[in-house]
């Protein structure tokens, strides 16, 4: 409710409070107001009344206010926009009476102030100037000096506590009122303030309910740890100099004479053109971790409380030498969880400590650049990170770009591990999780959704019949799977004698790519130039290999943008996306079946297993009915291997799982060494891509083993278990490729790969 004026005269009429008079107004009510109003305060709700007046007939208004302009605490913008529309602002002005005239008119008595000593919040005190009496005449006057908590109907109904303010006394940290089941908070706790401190109070209060009606009493809330670097003015201005000062965007208005005489909006919005130029003014200084930091999260646990440091250190300036990781050692605590995890989950080992003019920070070990070291951009570094130190590069403004773009056809796809992080973040049975993230990803705004398993089908379809070339025909043996470009990577990199035995074929990622651009966007009848195409895969190296520059002919790329989960999963929060707004579909023709082999893909062992199944097949000459699992080689072991027998042939395939242990057979394999094995799958991350850097980490024991269960399960319930049955892969060949390894499908399936000599994105 309205503050009182306590002045004499508040009370006649034709003398309203500023709150009273908004809600008259709202409701229709027909407010005679006369040519002159007079409105008494320096707030938010002064200045709406100021401007509504206008909108309500009258000719002068006038804002009397006791300080100066540079005290008011209505916003600047409301302030300037009210000026703009003629309203006379008197200021170092009191009221101190009113009365009514000889004309019938309002007299409000005056006396002028001067600005003494700042009070306790900061402002100068306003004192009378003696002597300094006078009047303004007007017809109507509104009193908006302020706001109170209406509590009245507390009297009767609630017998809840006030305290000297007349609002409703709380414990802060349980919320609880006089009365233990009663709970409050908002304006009736604090007093008028802002709708989102009212929103974060609910919020606080419906925990705090939850936990009395659930456990009997309540646990004392607590404040997330807070801290910031200072405001603009406090920042080292070094960080900004290469950062070109652009001019802030003027929103287009109506002139005042087109918008006082009515309440249409006054502010026209920004064409596209203006907008794009106004967002690309931010500087996206915001952590990527600020939702959800390990870092924050102990603070607050620990009820730590921030103090600006003695010795403020050195800023540094963020690394960008790769070409999606990117590290701010301003942010690092040294924790040493991306050492580890390059060295011990990934195996890779390319990070390490170093100490410089006093500052511990991580970098690489040898000191070059991370992109022309042995790092394969899998990412775990970047997962790991719990503080923001070390992120990516995102792509999904692009990927919106490209949705909100009339003339894209933008098409998604999306890897088989992907479903069961969203069956986990959605809580969805096995058999419905395809469905659903086909459904969520047209939510998104993709025009075409197809399941990346078509292409893994499409992969066992061309690597199996390399290798029983390989195997009929003493090509090089043992033959390495090529899935993986984390593995890709190392090779190129550190093993490149390994080269001639990696399989030529691309990854399902470029394969469906390249399979797009080409069969779809022929039979679609859509040029290149508006087809967009993106992958939504667990895995930060897939970013790497949809931008390599062989995957990218004629300037192309098979790949327009890639999205890791984690990615996809920010795009729908983005969106304020529901469960129950997605419409659950299958996907879309012409790859709409996919086989559970290819389903296997996600998880370490399921390329060679779904291998198996046609390899058996073609050496036996006969339908593999039955015994189509190939329990040996599945699992979370780093190294696991199976012996198959088909026929008059033996298969000694070697599965391999994060990239450390795969080093000793390396060594063996480089040496001559004849390691007994015809088929070695190597997947960079421990399990697969289950366990894909890509994805959201993993925050409870055992999540890894129930992501492959799920794969397992859909594998199961598939009607097509095995790549040669899937009918719209045998179409794809009668209508495209012609057969597998064909001419055709050698150029648009199949690459080669070199010893790395540096990255073309990162060196001249």
């Amino acid at each position: 409710r309205a503050s009182p004026m306590r002045i004499d005269g508040e009370h006649l009429e034709g003398v309203e409070l500023g709150i009273d008079y908004l809600r008259h107004v709202t409701k229709g009510a027909k407010v005679d107001l006369g040519e002159t109003v007079v409105v008494i305060g320096g707030g938010n709700t002064a200045i709406d009344c100021a401007r509504t007046a206008l909108r309500m007939g009258a000719k002068n208004v006038k804002l009397v206010y006791r300080r100066t302009r540079a005290e008011m605490p209505a916003e600047p913008l409301e302030i300037a926009e009210a000026l703009h529309e003629n309203v006379e602002m008197v200021f170092l002005t009191a009221p101190t009476r009113i009365t009514i005239g000889e004309n019938g008119r309002k007299q409000v008595h005056c006396v002028q102030m001067r600005l003494g000593e700042p009070d306790r919040s900061g402002r100068r005190r306003p004192e009378v100037v003696p002597g300094s009496d006078f009047v303004i005449e007007a017809d109507y006057v509104i009193g908006a000096i302020g706001q109170t908590t209406d509590t009245t109907f507390l009297y009767n109904d609630l017998p809840v506590r006030l305290n000297k303010w007349g609002d409703i006394d709380i414990d802060g940290q349980t919320m609880q009122t006089s009365e233990r089941n009663i709970f409050a908070g908002g304006d009736c706790v604090t007093g008028p303030a802002t709708v989102i401190q009212a929103i974060a109070a609910g919020r606080r209060a419906a925990k705090a309910i939850d936990d009395f009606v659930t456990r009997g009493y309540v646990r004392p809330a607590h404040e997330d740890y807070s801290c910031s670097r200072g405001t603009n003015e406090e920042l080292p201005q070094a960080e900004f100099e290469g950062i070109p000062r652009l001019v802030r965007a003027v929103m287009p208005a109506l002139p005042p004479g087109d918008r006082v005489d009515s309440f249409v909006e006054v502010e026209l919005g920004f064409t596209e053109e203006q907008a794009r130029a106004e967002a690309s003014r931010c500087l996206e200084c915001g952590c990527s971790k600020q939702n959800h930091c390990a870092l924050r999260n102990e603070a607050t646990d620990h009820g730590v409380q921030f103090a600006p440091p003695l010795h403020v250190r050195p800023r540094s300036p963020i690394q960008e030498d790769h070409p999606f990781i990117v590290r701010d050692n301003n942010k690092c605590i040294s924790c040493g969880r991306c050492v580890a995890a390059c060295a011990e989950i990934e195996g890779v080992g390319v990070l390490a400590y170093q100490f410089h003019e006093g500052q511990l920070t991580v970098g690489t070990h040898n000191g070059e650049p991370l992109a022309l070291t042995d790092c394969v951009s899998c990412g775990q570094c970047v997962r790991a990170c719990p503080c923001g130190a070390l992120d990516y590069k995102r792509e999904r403004g692009d990927v919106f770009t490209a949705i909100n773009d009339p003339k894209k056809v933008v098409v998604g796809f999306v890897a088989p591990a992907v479903r069961t992080v969203i069956a986990s973040e959605y809580d969805l049975p096995v058999d419905q999780a395809s469905a659903f993230i086909a459904g969520l990803m047209r939510k998104v705004g993709f025009d075409k959704v197809f399941d990346f398993s078509f292409a893994a089908d499409l992969t066992i379809m061309e690597e199996t019949t390399e290798f029983l070339d390989r195997v009929g025909n003493g090509g090089v043996m043992p033959q390495f799977t090529s899935c993986c470009p984390g593995w890709v990577n190392l090779v190129e990199r550190r093993y490149p004698e390994l080269i001639p035995h990696l399989s030529s074929c691309k990854s399902p990622q470029q394969m469906m790519g390249a399979t797009v651009k080409g069969h779809f966007a022929q039979q679609a009848g859509v040029s290149l130039e508006d087809l967009y195409v993106v992958s939504i895969v667990p895995c930060l190296a897939k970013k790497y290999e949809a931008a390599r520059p062989e995957f990218a002919p004629d300037g192309v790329r098979d790949v327009d943008a890639v999205l890791t989960t984690t990615e996809f999963l920010e795009m729908v929060q983005m969106l304020r996306l529901e469960p129950e707004e997605v419409e659950p579909a299958e996907f879309d023709e012409p790859y709409r079946r996919v086989t559970g082999a290819g389903v296997l893909f996600g998880a370490s062992g399921g390329v060679a297993e779904a291998a198996l199944r046609m390899a058996v097949e073609k050496l036996t000459g006969l339908p593999l009915v039955e015994d189509l699992e190939f329990e040996e080689v599945r699992g979370l072991n780093g190294f696991r291997e199976a012996t198959i027998t088909a026929g008059d042939t033996t298969v000694k395939v070697a599965v391999v799982s994060g990239l450390g242990n795969v080093a000793e057979l390396a060594r063996r394999i480089r040496e001559g060494e004849d390691v007994g094995y015809d088929l070695i799958e190597v997947m960079a991350c421990p399990g697969g891509c289950i366990n894909g850097a890509g994805h959201p980490v993993p925050d409870r024991v055992g999540e890894m083993a129930a992501r492959q269960r799920v794969l397992v399960e859909i594998d199961k319930l598939s009607k097509y278990r095995k790549s040669q049955d899937n009918p719209d892969i045998l179409r794809l060949y009668d209508e495209y490729y012609g057969e597998p390894n064909s001419h055709l499908a050698h150029e648009r399936l199949h690459t080669s790969y070199a010893p790395f000599r540096g990255c073309p994105a990162m060196v001249d």
